[in-house]
This record gives C-alpha cells, sequence and structure tokens, in this order.
C-alpha cells in the first residue's frame, strides 16, 4: 500500500530563489536583446522654429513684437546691418571659445566679431602708444620752439637797450653846448653880445612901444626866455612869467620878431657854446620899455 502511494517532489525555499533569478535574467536578456534603434528620416521635415537664449545688455520699456532672439530683458533693434547680428558685450574674450546654448551655425560669427574686436583693440592700442609719443615729440619740440623764443626775444630787447644807449651816447656827444645867461651866469665873453642883443632889443622896444598901452597907461613886466643858436637865429622863446595883460605879452613877442636878425656868435663864444638862452625881465612903464636880468 506504501509503494501506490505516488512519491511528492519537495520543492525548497532554494529552488525557487534560483528560478526566479533565472526568470529575471532571461527577462533581461530579452529586452536587452530585443531592442533596437533605428535612425529616423527627418531629412523632409522642418525644424521646429526656435530662438537663441542671450544676455542683452540693454532693455526698452515698450513690447518687442517678432524677436530675433530671447533675453532677460525688452531690447529693441538697431543700427544699419542686412542681417540680424547677435548682441554681444562690448569687450570679447581674445580668443573664440565655445559656449554652452550657442548655436553651432553662430560660432563662425562669432569668431569674426571677436577676431574684429581683438584687432580694433590692438590697433588703437598702437595707435595710441605712436599718438602719445608724437604729443611727447610735440611737447618737447614747443618747449624747445618757446625757450628759442624767449632767448631770441631777450636777445632782441638787449640790442635794443644797446642801440638806445649808443644813440643817447651819440646824441649827448652831438648836443649843443649851451650857456644861459643870467645875472648870475654871465661871464666875460659871454658880457659883450649878451650887452649888444640887449641894446638892439631895448632901441627896436622904445621905437615899437605898444600903442594901446601908451593910450591906457598900461604899465607891466614879464619874464621871457630866448635861445639863440651860433649864426643869431631865435630858435624858441617862451614867456615864463606873464605880466597879466595880453596886449604887453603880445608886444614882447612883436618886438623880439622884429629885432631880428642878431649878431652872429664871436669865434671865441663859438669855442664856448653852440647856443645860448637869454633869459631877461622885460619892463614896460610909463611909455618906456628896458630888459633887466632880475625881477625887482
Amino acid at each position: 500500500m506504501a509503494q501506490s502511494q505516488a512519491i511528492k517532489p519537495r520543492i525548497t525555499a532554494s529552488d525557487r530563489l534560483g528560478f526566479t533569478l533565472f526568470l529575471a535574467l532571461s527577462l533581461h536578456a530579452i529586452v536587452v536583446l530585443g531592442v533596437g534603434f533605428k535612425p529616423g528620416d527627418h531629412s523632409n521635415v522642418e525644424p521646429l522654429p526656435s530662438l537663441d537664449i542671450i544676455l542683452a545688455n540693454s532693455k526698452t520699456l515698450a513690447e518687442v513684437e517678432n524677436p530675433d532672439f530671447l533675453a532677460q530683458d525688452n531690447q529693441a533693434g538697431g543700427g544699419n546691418a542686412d542681417d540680424k547680428a547677435r548682441p554681444s558685450a562690448p569687450v570679447s574674450a581674445a580668443t573664440p571659445i565655445d559656449q554652452r546654448g550657442l548655436a553651432e551655425r553662430d560660432q563662425p560669427e562669432l569668431r569674426k566679431q571677436q577676431l574684429a574686436i581683438s584687432n580694433l583693440y590692438y590697433l588703437t592700442q598702437s595707435e595710441s602708444d605712436s599718438q602719445v609719443r608724437q604729443e611727447k615729440q610735440q611737447r618737447a619740440r614747443d618747449s624747445k620752439s618757446k625757450q628759442a623764443s624767449d632767448a631770441e626775444q631777450r636777445a632782441t630787447k638787449i640790442a635794443r637797450l644797446q642801440a638806445e644807449i649808443r644813440q643817447m651816447t651819440v646824441d649827448y656827444a652831438k648836443r649843443p653846448k649851451t650857456i644861459t645867461l643870467t645875472a648870475s651866469t654871465r661871464k666875460a665873453v659871454e658880457a659883450s653880445y649878451l650887452a649888444t642883443w640887449v641894446q638892439k632889443i631895448e632901441h627896436t622896444g622904445n621905437l615899437n612901444y605898444p600903442s594901446e598901452a601908451r593910450v591906457n597907461n598900461l604899465d607891466g613886466r614879464l619874464r621871457m626866455s630866448v635861445r639863440l643858436n651860433a649864426e643869431g637865429e631865435v630858435l624858441d622863446m617862451q614867456i615864463t612869467s606873464s605880466s597879466g595883460t595880453s596886449v604887453l605879452d603880445e608886444a614882447a613877442r612883436r618886438i623880439l620878431r622884429m629885432a631880428q636878425p642878431f649878431a652872429p656868435f664871436s669865434e671865441e663864444l663859438k669855442e664856448r657854446a653852440d647856443q645860448i638862452v637869454i633869459i631877461r625881465t622885460w619892463d614896460f612903464k610909463s611909455n618906456r620899455f628896458r630888459t633887466q636880468s632880475g625881477v625887482s
């Protein structure tokens, strides 16, 4: 009876674990080996519209329609370029580098812009150095020119002063020797000439006494200075003290003109002077005219 009963197999926990692992590996193999990738045919499919994302350097308050790029602020475009240009910072790196988020089609244009900026910077730097050198040279030339000009002006002033001094020396050497004949300076040589001159003046004055003064009994005296050259010619005359009456002052001038010419200087007087100045008091009193050396 014991043989007729079927023997039941025993399934342990190890058997169940092994079967589970086998099943899991089989499923993974099916998934890994059974799934393949096939490139899709998108040659005739137009790409979806997209906009690059950039960082704008300025912003516009108004809304921008049909933007070319996306940025953190609104910025209206401008300029005169035919194609839209990607806004960039005023100074970029000297060597173009790849940046995340920058489309491949913009890389050549970015390189051109950065290369142009780099060339512009170095060109400007070179021109700036050259301009600085030129300015220094110009300042040095201006300084030398100013120094030369100052030296030339000083030399001109010195030459002018020397010329003036020479002219003063010449004029002083050529100046006429003048003797002033008054009561205190009259000498023996000049006394003879003075006496002749006074005699002629008084003789002329009494013969031509002013009729108006005679009629109106006008008396008065004046002081006159007369300068004569060696030929006895009157160089100038001046009334240094008026009589107070225009009739007598004008009569004195008329008498002097009428008494000319005067005698020339003697040889002895010429050795002493080229000119003489005679200062006398002309006295009109009681229809009589005379001169005197001093004022009484």
